[in-house]
Protein backbone atom coordinates (compact mmCIF):
# COMPACT_ATOMS: atom_id res chain seq x y z
CA UNK A 1 0.00 0.00 0.00
CA UNK A 2 1.41 3.39 -0.98
CA UNK A 3 2.09 6.33 1.32
CA UNK A 4 1.57 10.07 1.17
CA UNK A 5 3.92 12.55 2.79
CA UNK A 6 4.09 16.30 3.33
CA UNK A 7 7.12 18.50 2.84
CA UNK A 8 7.11 22.31 2.93
CA UNK A 9 3.34 22.40 2.70
CA UNK A 10 3.19 20.18 -0.39
CA UNK A 11 1.58 16.75 -0.36
CA UNK A 12 3.36 14.00 -2.29
CA UNK A 13 1.08 11.14 -3.38
CA UNK A 14 1.43 7.41 -3.93
CA UNK A 15 4.99 6.88 -2.76
CA UNK A 16 6.12 3.33 -2.05
CA UNK A 17 7.80 2.34 1.19
CA UNK A 18 11.04 1.77 -0.73
CA UNK A 19 10.89 5.31 -2.16
CA UNK A 20 10.31 6.60 1.40
CA UNK A 21 13.44 4.69 2.52
CA UNK A 22 15.48 6.21 -0.32
CA UNK A 23 14.33 9.72 0.66
CA UNK A 24 15.23 9.04 4.30
CA UNK A 25 18.72 7.92 3.27
CA UNK A 26 19.16 11.11 1.23
CA UNK A 27 18.04 13.19 4.22
CA UNK A 28 14.93 14.48 2.46
CA UNK A 29 12.56 12.95 5.04
CA UNK A 30 12.99 12.93 8.80
CA UNK A 31 11.29 11.44 11.84
CA UNK A 32 8.98 14.47 12.04
CA UNK A 33 7.85 14.31 8.38
CA UNK A 34 4.08 13.88 8.30
CA UNK A 35 2.90 10.74 6.49
CA UNK A 36 -0.45 9.10 5.80
CA UNK A 37 -1.89 6.03 4.12
CA UNK A 38 -5.36 4.59 3.69
CA UNK A 39 -6.77 3.39 7.00
CA UNK A 40 -5.09 6.08 9.09
CA UNK A 41 -7.38 8.60 10.79
CA UNK A 42 -4.95 11.50 10.42
CA UNK A 43 -1.45 12.46 9.34
CA UNK A 44 1.26 11.27 11.71
CA UNK A 45 5.00 11.85 12.08
CA UNK A 46 6.96 9.20 10.22
CA UNK A 47 8.45 8.09 13.56
CA UNK A 48 4.98 7.10 14.85
CA UNK A 49 4.19 4.77 11.93
CA UNK A 50 5.40 1.35 10.75
CA UNK A 51 7.89 3.31 8.61
CA UNK A 52 9.85 4.22 11.76
CA UNK A 53 11.94 1.07 11.34
CA UNK A 54 13.38 2.61 8.18
CA UNK A 55 14.78 5.47 10.24
CA UNK A 56 16.81 3.03 12.31
CA UNK A 57 17.90 1.08 9.22
CA UNK A 58 19.11 4.31 7.62
CA UNK A 59 20.94 5.39 10.76
CA UNK A 60 18.62 8.33 11.45
CA UNK A 61 18.17 8.85 15.19
CA UNK A 62 14.71 9.66 16.52
CA UNK A 63 13.87 13.21 17.51
CA UNK A 64 14.93 14.36 20.93
CA UNK A 65 11.98 14.83 23.25
CA UNK A 66 11.06 18.51 23.63
CA UNK A 67 11.88 18.21 27.33
CA UNK A 68 15.54 17.59 26.38
CA UNK A 69 15.82 20.51 23.98
CA UNK A 70 17.02 23.61 25.86
CA UNK A 71 14.32 26.29 25.98
CA UNK A 72 16.48 29.06 27.48
CA UNK A 73 17.07 30.93 24.25
CA UNK A 74 13.35 30.82 23.43
CA UNK A 75 12.64 32.43 26.81
CA UNK A 76 15.25 35.14 26.21
CA UNK A 77 13.55 35.71 22.85
CA UNK A 78 10.18 35.96 24.62
CA UNK A 79 11.52 38.87 26.69
CA UNK A 80 13.51 40.40 23.80
CA UNK A 81 11.22 43.45 23.38
CA UNK A 82 11.99 44.57 26.94
CA UNK A 83 15.65 43.62 26.69
CA UNK A 84 15.82 45.62 23.47
CA UNK A 85 14.25 48.64 25.15
CA UNK A 86 16.85 48.40 27.90
CA UNK A 87 19.65 48.19 25.31
CA UNK A 88 18.21 51.20 23.50
CA UNK A 89 18.53 53.14 26.79
CA UNK A 90 22.11 51.96 27.23
CA UNK A 91 23.04 53.07 23.71
CA UNK A 92 21.32 56.42 24.23
CA UNK A 93 23.35 56.88 27.41
CA UNK A 94 26.57 55.91 25.66
CA UNK A 95 26.10 58.54 22.98
CA UNK A 96 25.98 61.19 25.71
CA UNK A 97 22.29 61.97 26.02
CA UNK A 98 21.08 63.51 29.24
CA UNK A 99 18.02 62.12 31.02
CA UNK A 100 15.47 64.25 29.16
CA UNK A 101 17.04 63.50 25.77
CA UNK A 102 17.20 59.82 26.67
CA UNK A 103 13.48 59.71 27.51
CA UNK A 104 12.65 61.61 24.31
CA UNK A 105 14.79 59.22 22.26
CA UNK A 106 13.13 56.16 23.80
CA UNK A 107 9.59 57.50 23.47
CA UNK A 108 10.16 58.53 19.84
CA UNK A 109 11.75 55.19 18.98
CA UNK A 110 15.00 56.76 17.82
CA UNK A 111 16.90 53.51 18.45
CA UNK A 112 14.13 51.10 17.37
CA UNK A 113 16.51 49.12 15.16
CA UNK A 114 18.36 47.78 18.21
CA UNK A 115 15.26 45.91 19.41
CA UNK A 116 14.46 44.68 15.91
CA UNK A 117 18.01 43.37 15.35
CA UNK A 118 18.05 41.72 18.77
CA UNK A 119 14.78 39.89 18.05
CA UNK A 120 15.96 38.73 14.63
CA UNK A 121 19.36 37.59 15.92
CA UNK A 122 17.83 35.65 18.81
CA UNK A 123 15.22 34.09 16.51
CA UNK A 124 17.83 32.79 14.08
CA UNK A 125 20.11 31.64 16.92
CA UNK A 126 17.25 29.63 18.42
CA UNK A 127 16.36 28.14 15.04
CA UNK A 128 20.00 27.06 14.54
CA UNK A 129 19.99 25.46 17.99
CA UNK A 130 16.82 23.53 17.13
CA UNK A 131 18.37 22.27 13.89
CA UNK A 132 21.42 21.05 15.82
CA UNK A 133 19.05 19.18 18.15
CA UNK A 134 17.62 17.37 15.12
CA UNK A 135 14.36 19.31 14.78
CA UNK A 136 13.22 19.75 11.21
CA UNK A 137 12.77 23.54 10.98
CA UNK A 138 11.99 23.60 7.25
CA UNK A 139 8.38 24.64 7.85
CA UNK A 140 9.06 27.51 10.26
CA UNK A 141 12.79 28.26 10.39
CA UNK A 142 12.69 30.87 7.65
CA UNK A 143 10.14 32.77 9.79
CA UNK A 144 12.70 33.37 12.57
CA UNK A 145 12.87 37.06 11.58
CA UNK A 146 9.12 37.36 12.29
CA UNK A 147 9.38 36.46 15.95
CA UNK A 148 5.76 35.96 17.05
CA UNK A 149 5.00 33.69 14.07
CA UNK A 150 8.24 31.82 14.67
CA UNK A 151 7.50 31.30 18.37
CA UNK A 152 3.98 30.04 17.61
CA UNK A 153 5.14 27.58 14.96
CA UNK A 154 8.07 26.51 17.14
CA UNK A 155 5.73 25.63 19.98
CA UNK A 156 3.48 23.63 17.66
CA UNK A 157 6.39 21.72 16.10
CA UNK A 158 7.81 20.80 19.52
CA UNK A 159 4.32 20.10 20.89
CA UNK A 160 4.76 22.67 23.65
CA UNK A 161 2.34 25.25 24.94
CA UNK A 162 2.62 28.63 23.22
CA UNK A 163 3.69 30.37 26.43
CA UNK A 164 6.78 31.98 24.88
CA UNK A 165 4.57 33.39 22.12
CA UNK A 166 2.17 34.96 24.62
CA UNK A 167 5.02 36.32 26.77
CA UNK A 168 6.56 37.93 23.67
CA UNK A 169 3.20 39.53 22.81
CA UNK A 170 2.84 40.83 26.40
CA UNK A 171 6.39 42.21 26.53
CA UNK A 172 5.91 43.84 23.13
CA UNK A 173 2.78 45.60 24.37
CA UNK A 174 4.59 46.70 27.54
CA UNK A 175 7.46 48.02 25.42
CA UNK A 176 5.01 50.02 23.28
CA UNK A 177 3.39 51.50 26.37
CA UNK A 178 6.72 52.33 28.04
Amino acid sequence: MNWFYEKNGIRYDNVSAEEIAQRIRRGELTASTLVWQAGMAEWQPLSATPLSGMLAECGVPPLLPASHIPQGLAWVLAFAPLIGLFLEGVVAGLVGMNEDQLLDALSSGEFWYITVLLNIALGYADEARLRKAGVNTDLFGKMAWLVPVYLWKRAKELRLTATTFWVWIATFVVMLLA
